[in-house]
């Protein structure tokens, strides 16, 4: 009677290592990088509101640079509606990324890159200056789009998945008006 009560008592101590081992390799398994999985989807929407932020006050002041520069109306009218825009992508990403507890995430100026990207447009000659900003409008506009479209599908947050289909929608729109410069530029 002992014996069978020992029995039982080191095959129930046995079943419950066995289980307490297979959680551990479950949450081995869901630990990558060493960060539960809570922090990596942090860190994912850390790094899309830096890359968004970054990516709207370089285009805040490429606009800025094309209402100065631009040679035709119809260019600087698009680098001005892209100015408000952008100006206003900003403010509304501010507000996402406080809510979400991003707010370090937004960088304080531009990086090295789009500082770079800025001084090639000014050393444009003005001849080459409309015809290049609205180049880097379509491709940069497309880039985007391509970069909210991967982060709407990984992204749990709803702030950050509303403005990230809002801007999608603007960024279509601001596609279309560049379009229409193309068309119009076209016939002339």
């Amino acid at each position: 009677m002992l014996t069978d009560k020992v029995l039982t008592l080191v095959c129930g101590l046995l079943f419950l290592m066995m289980i307490a081992c297979s959680d551990n390799a479950e949450t081995d398994t869901k630990l990558q990088d060493g960060k539960p999985p809570v922090v990596q989807e942090m860190s994912r929407s850390a790094a899309f509101v830096d890359y968004a932020a970054s990516t709207n006050m370089l285009q805040a002041e490429l606009a800025k640079l094309a209402v100065a520069r631009a040679q035709n109306e119809d260019v600087k009218a698009l680098a001005n509606q892209m100015l408000t825009f952008y100006e206003e992508a900003q403010q509304n990403l501010r507000q996402v990324a406080s809510a979400e507890g991003l707010q370090n995430s937004l960088p304080d100026s531009l990086g090295a890159a789009d500082r770079t990207t800025i001084e090639e447009f000014r050393k444009l000659p003005d001849v080459e200056f409309d015809e290049r900003y609205r180049q880097y409008i379509s491709s940069s506009h497309q880039s985007q789009l391509d970069h909210y479209q991967e982060m709407l599908l990984r992204s749990e947050e709803a702030e950050i998945r509303n403005w990230v289909n809002e801007m999608q929608l603007q960024l279509r729109a601001r596609l279309q008006l560049a379009g229409q410069y193309d068309s119009a530029r076209g016939e002339n």
